[in-house]
């Protein structure tokens, strides 16, 4: 997990800071344009528990009770402000997950990657502290592990939640910070002890934080040109000689939710939670089709994840070549949504091994489907490069393991930072001879 949070850092953080050569901080309060209709931000925070209580066997078979001790990790954060200063979407990923022992139990309990999204009813704004409120989309993990059984691995729990989450906001010309609660209402949980010992725990309900982070915008520099109408003019000259149908590269990190149930598990091991959410770096070319404002690209997203309880130990892997094709739908000031579909050839294999014995080594190649939706911040026709956010559903893929049952692959993408540039765009002549025919 540390590794993939710097690596994180490195690829995404340092080519869009590349990219934004001015900082411009709250450019939004002087007036709404769609050229201040949003900021990036890039920063950290750290995250601590509070409340819980679970059960184990002692080492007579009795079940007993255990209260949750507070846990924190820190997180790297990256998002956007929309909608001049009223709303926040980001993405915090977590540098490592800390457990601790306790009456011979070893246990992890921390949500995952989460993805959330702020409300303000007040704008942000230098020098004054802003409420917020937002609900937040996690897959929460916990961990017990009994030194009291001979095969004491207990399954990674990994249920998804959605917390409702509140705070305080308070920002310093390109710099803010947060202090934020979230409350996870689902905190009541059915855990297996033992490969036939169902009880309930209570993870914990209450998460607090304390994050800095460091905004700044990146499309106010084409404002000018846009009010003018100079960026009309070279749109529609473009457009005339078809210089607006562009191929462009993608790149950016997508978090995947494993959704469905698997037939295998329920019936051969039923004490195996759900596998745990991956985080898959996505690689896409693509061609922009300007006149019907499409796009058509493939792409790439390779992403694992394993699960295991009491000497099973299983894992998965998924890499996905996609043909998708996605329709721009309007224009809301440069907030630009889209759908559209994606077809898939999907490698799939998963593995297992119980008490120390390969049980299963399956893979399959196989086609399937799945749909999009997403937006583009966008704020002219022209631009060189953009920021692309976007969902990815498949909610039908499945590997047959036995014959008659099967471990279920279907998953939830979400990519909430993306780069898209065009090359050609930066590299051509075709804006300089539009220029030079003013």
């Amino acid at each position: 997990m540390i590794k993939n949070t710097y690596f994180i850092l490195i690829v995404t953080g340092f080519p869009i800071y590349l990219f934004t050569k001015c900082i411009y901080p709250q450019a939004y309060v002087e007036k709404k344009t769609r050229h201040r209709f949003g900021e990036m931000h890039l920063g950290f925070d750290y995250r601590s528990s509070l409340g819980g209580s679970t059960r184990f066997l002692d080492t007579q078979g009795q079940i007993q009770e255990l209260g949750l001790e507070p846990s924190g990790e820190p997180r790297f954060i990256i998002g956007g402000t929309h909608f001049w200063g009223h709303a926040d979407f980001y993405v915090a990923i977590p540098f490592l997950f800390n457990q601790y022992k306790k009456a011979n139990q070893t246990i992890l309990h921390t949500p995952n990657v989460e993805t959330g999204f702020k409300f303000y009813p007040w704008r942000i704004e230098h020098g004054k502290i802003r409420p917020f409120l937002g609900v937040v989309w996690t897959p929460f993990l916990y961990e017990q592990d009994n030194g009291n059984l001979s095969f004491g691995d207990g399954p990674n729990l990994n249920h998804t939640s959605f917390p409702l989450i509140g705070g305080l906001t308070y920002r310093n010309r390109q710099h803010f910070f947060n202090l934020g609660i979230s409350w996870n209402y689902s905190n009541a949980q059915d855990y297996y002890i033992s490969r036939t010992e169902q009880v309930e725990i209570n993870t914990p309900p209450f998460q607090v934080s304390l994050s800095y982070g460091f905004l700044f915008d990146t499309t106010i520099r084409a404002e000018k040109e846009w009010e003018s109408g100079e960026t009309q003019r070279k749109t529609l000259k473009l457009a005339e000689r078809g210089g607006l149908n562009d191929f462009y590269l993608s790149t950016g990190f997508s978090s995947a939710f494993w959704l469905g149930n698997s037939t295998y598990n329920q019936e051969k091991r039923p004490y195996l939670t759900k596998f745990t959410a991956s985080i898959a770096l996505e690689f896409g070319l693509g061609y922009h089709f300007h006149k019907w404002d499409m796009n058509l690209s493939l792409n790439y997203r390779g992403m694992s994840s394993s699960n295991s309880a009491y000497g099973a130990e299983q894992d998965i892997r998924r890499r996905a070549y996609g043909l998708e094709v996605t329709k721009n739908f309007w224009d809301y000031n440069g907030f630009v949504p889209f759908f559209g579909a994606i077809v898939s050839s999907e490698n799939l294999r998963f593995r297992e091994d119980f008490e120390n014995q390969d049980t299963f080594d399956v893979s399959q190649n196989r086609t399937s489907l799945g749909f999009t939706f997403g937006w583009d911040i966008r704020p002219n026709r022209i631009q060189t490069w953009l920021i692309r956010s976007n969902l990815r559903l498949y909610p039908r893929l499945m590997l047959n393991v036995d014959g008659q049952r099967s471990i279920s692959f279907s998953n939830l993408e979400a990519n909430f930072v993306q780069l898209v540039i065009y090359p050609e765009r930066i590299f051509s002549k075709k804006l300089r001879r539009i220029d030079e025919t003013k």
